[in-house]
């Protein structure tokens, strides 16, 4: 039976997320207005955390595929 592999995808999101931060953190030293203030309301802030429990929950649900799989072979 293939594994199940959910940590390559969460990997390259997790990653993704923080070149998205970086990338942000750099543009605000020169993108500081009220036009920066609303977008990063907009479309980051609610992103965000949504991400990050997302990547919570395929943490967990990776634990409990490689669990089902091993339970399978036994």
């Amino acid at each position: 039976m293939k594994a199940c592999d959910l940590q390559s995808g969460a990997s390259r999101i997790r990653r993704a997320l923080e070149r998205l931060e970086l990338a942000w953190a750099e543009a605000t030293t020169e993108w500081n207005d009220e036009a920066s203030r609303a977008f990063a309301e907009q479309h980051l802030e609610p992103i965000i955390p949504v991400v990050k429990t997302s990547l919570d929950a395929v943490g967990r649900m990776d634990l409990l595929m490689r669990q089902a799989q091993r339970d399978c072979e036994s």
